[in-house]
């Protein structure tokens, strides 16, 4: 199975828009250089584990940012919502493994279900777990990761079932020794709630004239606990989001179409053509006609 590039892309509710795999073997690998594009804020009904393979990995899930450093791994819940940042300054490297959860449990009444899939996907507090190759189960378990990625992208004799033992030993690892239950306090579940339909709002609105009482009317709060949610949930304004989420959308037009760098400016929510590129070469460190060029030529894949 060919190693893939994630695209991020996404559809209602940030649910991502990309089928992880087949539906006889769901699992996908992935292999990203992080200083050619960010992945958005999205979710999905799949395990994730990511693995810094070279330089650091700046992540986000839910309300807490990580920033790996090469060899530590993430394990990210199903349903989490998550991003990955954009490193200007390489290198970057990751690993993933996608998977969804009956590739390893199978149907629901097994006892791989029970035993391996249930309490995590119940644990509504364990969005994601650092994992530190210096600990040694967690160590073990970042081996597990890499063992599965190596097998499907070599494609292994008998990689399928080699990739899901190794996910499933990964798997009862974690359930071993993952933090004990914990029920997220009321507010923490509302203001998740609420800051994916506000997220999903912006990704519908973003080429509009956008205020913070526009986002906060769209989930009927006022713009103070509009502004609380986002500073909780993704350490930014709303309004820094709207700029980063446009000048995303930008890059992707960017290094996907031959639009002139002016229409996608209109297209993407910016009315001065001059403004956008002084904010696109803060953020992504180049001139958007300069980014087009870079990753033509290395052939990155929206």
């Amino acid at each position: 199975m060919p190693i893939q590039i994630c695209s991020g892309k996404t559809g209602p509710g940030l649910r991502e828009a990309v089928r992880h795999g087949t539906n006889r073997f769901p699992l996908a690998c992935y292999a990203d250089d992080m200083t050619l594009f960010s992945v958005p804020w999205h979710w999905h009904e799949e395990f994730e584990c990511v693995v810094a393979v070279e330089g650091r990995i700046r992540l986000g899930v839910e309300g807490e940012r990580f920033l790996l450093e090469p060899g530590q791994g993430l394990f990210i819940n199903s349903g989490a919502l998550h991003a990955v940042e954009q490193e200007p300054a390489g290198p970057a490297v990751l690993h993933s493994v996608v998977f969804h959860p009956r590739l390893v449990g199978g149907h629901m009444d097994s006892v791989f279900w029970q035993e391996l899939i249930q309490p995590l996907t119940a644990d509504k507090a364990l969005h994601s777990l650092l994992l530190d190759p210096q600990v040694s189960w967690q160590g073990e378990l970042i081996r597990d990761i890499l063992a599965a990625w190596e097998a499907v992208t070599r494609e292994d004799p008998d990689y399928e079932n080699y990739a899901r033992y190794r996910l499933s030993a990964g798997l009862g690892r974690l359930n071993r020794r993952r933090p004990a239950d914990r029920l997220p306090g009321r507010q923490d579940q509302i203001d998740a709630r609420r800051m994916k339909r506000m997220l999903e709002f912006l990704e519908a609105h973003y080429t509009e004239e956008l205020t913070v009482e526009r986002i906060a009317g769209s989930v009927s709060v006022s713009p103070s606990v509009c502004l609380r949610c986002f500073r909780k949930l993704l350490g930014m304004t709303p309004i820094r989001y709207l700029r980063q989420l446009r000048l995303e959308k930008a890059a992707h037009l960017l290094r996907a179409t031959d639009l002139p760098v002016n229409r996608i400016s209109l297209e993407c929510g910016f009315s001065d053509v001059s403004y956008f590129t002084k904010t696109f070469r803060g953020e992504k460190g180049c001139a958007p006609r300069e980014y087009r060029r870079k990753h033509r030529s290395q052939g990155a894949i929206p």
